[in-house]
């Protein structure tokens, strides 16, 4: 499996909601909800973290387009396949706008492979960040096959030792609570807020929505 998992369901943004145009890339797993080290393999172990729903409603609320980017290796490791964990995120779509009718996810996007795969979308290689930003910014269609293809063909070596690169647009950020994480946001000069996997994105999102919050320090060979 060359490419990644991609589920796309844009939903029009607020009514009341700014059009600043910034993308909050979150990462799932101990910023949605509670991680496992034995993965989340079943809809029914899916368990959000006080108020994640809600701060998504509020970055919704705020003008933020939202793409969940997230390594599942469970994938390639033989576990089960794409149609499960379209399942567990179908599921995840339904408890979060339950909880705030706003909580809408435009985009989310996994990456299958192990580490050994040596893929280009396996965080921290930003190549889901791109795909993201591509399609929510209307530069490519989302044709899975050849939209990724293209992204991935076009290979951009990530400079780990130089200086952070300067992002698209100022109020893009990745949410995250691993380096893996930032090492991919820093890799597409995006604010950058590391979380505590036990309370996830909910004690950041004040953070967030202040524009002049240049985030969280990272140096990714430091």
């Amino acid at each position: 499996m060359r490419g990644f998992v991609v589920q796309y369901t844009p939903t029009p943004l607020p009514a009341s909601a700014p059009s600043h145009g910034g993308i909050a890339f979150l990462d799932r797993d101990g910023v949605l909800n509670i991680g496992s080290s034995e993965y989340i393999n079943q809809p029914s172990e899916f368990i959000s973290l006080p108020n994640a729903a809600q701060s998504v409603g509020r970055l919704r609320r705020a003008g933020y387009r939202i793409c969940v980017v997230t390594n599942q290796s469970p994938i390639m490791r033989g576990l089960w396949d794409e149609h499960r964990l379209h399942k567990i995120h179908n599921h995840m779509r339904s408890v979060f706008l339950k909880s705030d009718e706003d909580a809408h996810f435009d985009m989310i996007l996994a990456c299958p492979h192990r580490h050994r795969d040596r893929c280009l979308c396996r965080k921290p290689m930003p190549g889901m960040l791109r795909f993201g930003e591509k399609v929510l910014r209307g530069e490519i269609e989302c044709a899975e096959g050849e939209s990724i293809a293209e992204v991935l063909s076009k290979k951009r070596d990530v400079d780990w030792w130089g200086e952070k690169p300067i992002p698209t647009h100022s109020f893009d950020c990745m949410v995250g609570d691993r380096g893996s994480d930032m090492g991919a946001g820093w890799a597409q000069g995006l604010r950058l807020f590391q979380v505590d996997d036990s309370k996830g994105i909910f004690p950041v999102i004040e953070r967030i929505l202040e524009s002049n919050n240049t985030g969280d320090v990272f140096h990714p060979v430091r």
